[in-house]
């Protein structure tokens, strides 16, 4: 078979895939770039997909922090040795009043970004964790083919 021949069955069988993507897809993680978005990941040991099968909010009264607690179950594990269907327990401290109207997230996919990997409830803080979007996916995927 000639190598255009064999070529042309590639791009048939493989179909066009662009290989990068707009600089604008990386503000979902709030980066200018890839490259930025790259920089802001490469500390965390564990980048992780995981689903929410239990959540609620623990309001500490004035002053103090509300705690957002969740237990997940990995779903993926794009970077570091989390394994899927191993359970992840996480807090969240957000300083104001836990919403009256609060609707639980159990079955909801998270992304995760951290360093550790304990049975211990793992604290999480704004920007390490991101509730599933199609676009964050796309970027995640892009960063950790």
């Amino acid at each position: 078979m000639s190598y255009p021949i064999l070529l042309l069955s590639l791009v048939l069988v493989l179909g066009c895939r662009t290989t990068t993507l707009p600089p604008e897809s990386f503000h979902v993680l709030f980066q200018e770039n890839a490259t930025d978005a790259r920089a802001y990941l490469e500390p965390y040991k564990h980048v992780l997909l995981a689903c929410i099968y239990e959540d609620n909010w623990q309001d500490n009264g004035p002053g103090k922090y509300s705690m957002y607690r969740f237990k997940a179950t990995v779903v993926q594990s794009y970077k570091g040795d989390w394994q899927d269907s191993e359970r992840i327990a996480c807090v969240h401290g957000i300083d104001s009043p836990t919403d009256p109207n609060f609707k639980s997230n159990d079955g909801d996919l998270v992304f995760l970004f951290t360093n550790e990997h304990t049975d211990a409830e793992i604290g999480f803080e704004t920007g390490t964790f991101l509730f599933y979007t199609p676009e964050l996916a796309r970027v995640i995927e892009y960063l950790f083919p």
